[in-house]
């Protein structure tokens, strides 16, 4: 599966972090995004409890207050990002397909 998008409505639980994490080992997608991560912080942590061994890149927009908080999480073994705009509203991301040289967006 090449992509992925998913509104769990938050990600404050753990126990959501593991349904997301499950999803993401079972289906494998090489870019999953999550739109109202509710998340305050985005940091490294959370693409590793996320996104595991599966999709080791990622870009956040953190929330403001309880509403917002966008994510994007790429596996970094099939795209590397060569550019990426992100507003508190939009995650735009340019990268190279690795094994084909092919340019993506999302």
């Amino acid at each position: 599966m090449l992509a992925m998008t998913w509104n769990v409505r938050g990600l404050g639980k753990a126990e959501k972090m593991r349904k997301v994490r499950s999803v993401i080992l079972d289906q494998k997608p090489v870019v999953f995004f999550i739109p109202e991560s509710k998340l305050g912080i985005f940091d490294c942590r959370v693409i590793k409890s996320i996104g595991g061994a599966a999709l080791t890149g990622g870009v956040g927009v953190e929330a403001v207050g309880s509403v917002g908080g966008l994510i994007t999480l790429r596996n970094e073994d099939v795209i590397s990002v060569t550019d990426c705009i992100s507003s508190s509203s939009c995650i735009t991301v340019v990268g190279v397909l690795n094994k084909l040289g092919k340019e993506v967006a999302w």
